[in-house]
């Protein structure tokens, strides 16, 4: 019979704090915290978090290391997804295998920061690291994460530890967590935001496909409940009943993870895609011309950006504050996510992708940032100046970086 302490021991144990133990500064070091880093986790919100290290390494001239916990760090997975984002890493990298139980203890000085990249992380090192030695990056309202209970209670507790640095992707997520329904105390004045680059994308329209066919992308994440796989399988098959999406002229692609085997109305099969790397996967995105992308959170989600980055229609789906996504590109749509909305949204949807005119200048006069050389450049300096008092004074003023091959 487990005690008390074993059983929420055993419960808890994303949440146990990695051993450290005190040596003598041997320089600056900035440690990235994360559950796994390897060729199937560095898109989107993991590949965020090694871009914002990196060039924060770069501006302290702090040896990054790679701390993760859930499995073996593959250290040329991250020189891929750096080189994939423009950036060069300039200092030394050590990766570090922590696992929740039985981890070897690790070395740590009073030079030694750290990035936390979820509410669990951020918890963890809470326990064993000072606060102003630490910043958490914040890609979602995490709370959305869990139904009512004791995860989502622990959650929202993390993401309001009083004088916690916080840097949140995105202005659109900022403003949900400052002014939504359940606002985060103080995080106002003690967070910092930014918005994400996609330096992938260089405002070339992909050419048309000379069958004429169209090809739709929509994401498909089943067990990512957040993406409403079935909300957009309803109104894909409504739309291919109806003749809105022409069997004759669009091939449907359903790009994500755990994707049935599904036949839609009128014999179309759509092609399934999934393990994709970084550069295949921006093959395939440059090739779309529209796309279907559901995400019932604040956040604007990196594939509608992605899409519109490179020219293709986007719908997606309102949710609180998320009203419009104008501010990054006229070419993403936004409808509320009943089936009603969503019928009306792919008809705009089809419009806008047969015009290709309209594309192309939304394309060219978007504000979606394809540098993260400029889109991390004031967060990076704040937070050099959060973990280094006046550091702004005695490093350059640029990070330096280079261009992917």
């Amino acid at each position: 019979m487990p005690t008390v302490a074993e059983w929420l021991e055993k419960h808890w144990c994303a949440l146990q704090p990695p051993g450290f133990f005190p040596i003598p500064s041997a320089g600056p070091r900035l440690s990235v915290v994360t559950d796994s880093v390897g060729a199937a986790w560095l898109f989107g919100g993991v590949g965020t978090a090694l871009v914002l290290s990196a060039l924060l390494a770069n501006r302290l001239g702090a040896t990054l290391r790679l701390i993760t916990r859930h499995d073996p760090p593959d250290t040329a997975a991250v020189g891929r997804v750096l080189a994939a984002n423009g950036v060069a890493l300039e200092t030394p990298l050590e990766a570090v295998f922590a696992p929740l139980q039985g981890g070897r203890e690790l070395p740590v000085s009073d030079e030694d920061y750290f990035l936390s990249t979820s509410w669990w992380t951020t918890r963890a090192l809470l326990s064993s690291v000072r606060r102003d030695r630490l910043a958490y990056l914040l890609q979602e309202d995490e709370r959305m994460f869990y139904p009512h209970g004791d995860e989502r209670v622990r959650c929202g507790q993390a993401m309001c530890e009083p004088g916690l640095k916080v840097v949140v992707n995105s202005r659109l997520l900022f403003e949900h967590l400052t002014d939504g329904p359940e606002p985060i105390p103080d995080l106002a004045e003690r967070g910092e935001w930014f918005e994400p680059a996609f330096p992938a994308a260089d405002r070339a329209m992909v050419q048309p496909d000379e069958s004429g066919r169209r090809k739709l992308f929509f994401y498909a994440r089943p067990n990512n409940v957040r993406n409403l796989f079935h909300t957009g399988l309803e109104a894909i098959s409504d739309a291919i009943a109806s003749g809105t999406l022409h069997p004759a002229e669009w091939d449907i692609h359903l790009v994500g993870k755990d994707v049935p085997d599904l036949l839609f109305p009128r014999g179309v099969r759509p092609r399934r895609i999934e393990g994709l790397n970084w550069d295949d996967y921006h093959s395939l995105v440059s090739s779309m011309e529209a796309g279907i992308v559901l995400m019932d959170t604040p956040h604007p989600s990196y594939p509608p950006l992605d899409l519109a980055a490179h020219g293709a229609a986007v719908l997606t789906n309102v949710h609180g504050l998320k009203t419009d996504l104008s501010c990054y590109s006229r070419n993403i749509l936004l409808e509320p996510s009943d089936a009603a909305s969503l019928r009306r949204g792919i008809v705009r949807l089809v419009a806008l992708a047969r015009d290709r005119n309209t594309r192309a200048i939304n394309l060219r006069a978007d504000h979606i940032c394809r540098d993260w050389n400029v889109a991390l450049a004031d967060v990076v300096n704040r937070l050099a100046d959060h973990f280094v008092p006046n550091a702004q004074q005695n490093a350059p003023t640029t990070v330096r970086f280079s261009r992917a091959a």
